[in-house]
């Protein structure tokens, strides 16, 4: 698998066009619907799906509109391709410091100071936990509650 730094143009372009491709078959429309309702040629839409065109992001989003895909998701798919991340997600560590950690590893100074008050204030600003008393208890000083 390629990382995503190391790949050219022309491989961007493939992938993408591929990725384009699959959505549109996935649906079973024809290209010409697709272009006419993206605003293009059929032919210039055949050509980005070869990978032989770029294509702008004005008309990225056209196309993607189209297909009714939301434009994060080819991103996302595009950057999967590419090789940017891996397939499979890493599991999410079950223990709360650790994800805590994983969350806050790539912030500046700045942001988990950030982070960091607004756990505080969350904290504050909780109602206490209400206590649910089981049994006999005895009075206290106050009286009972």
């Amino acid at each position: 698998m390629n990382s995503a730094l190391s790949v050219t143009a022309d491989e961007i372009r493939r992938e993408l066009g591929a990725l384009l491709r699959g959505h549109r078959e996935g649906q079973a429309r024809r290209l010409s619907e697709i272009a006419s309702e993206a605003g293009c040629s059929p032919a210039y839409l055949s050509e980005v799906e070869r990978g032989l065109k770029d294509v702008s992001a004005d008309l990225l989003i056209a196309i993607t509109y189209a297909l009714a895909v939301p434009i994060a998701a080819v991103y996302t798919d595009l950057g999967r391709r590419l090789g940017a991340w891996p397939q499979s997600e890493p599991a999410w560590p079950a223990d709360p410091r650790r994800q805590l950690r994983a969350v806050t590893s790539g912030l500046d100074a700045d942001s988990l100071r950030t982070v960091a008050q607004f756990g505080a204030f969350v904290a504050m600003n909780q109602a206490e936990p209400t206590r649910r008393r089981i049994g006999f208890v005895p009075p206290t000083a106050e009286g009972s509650r």
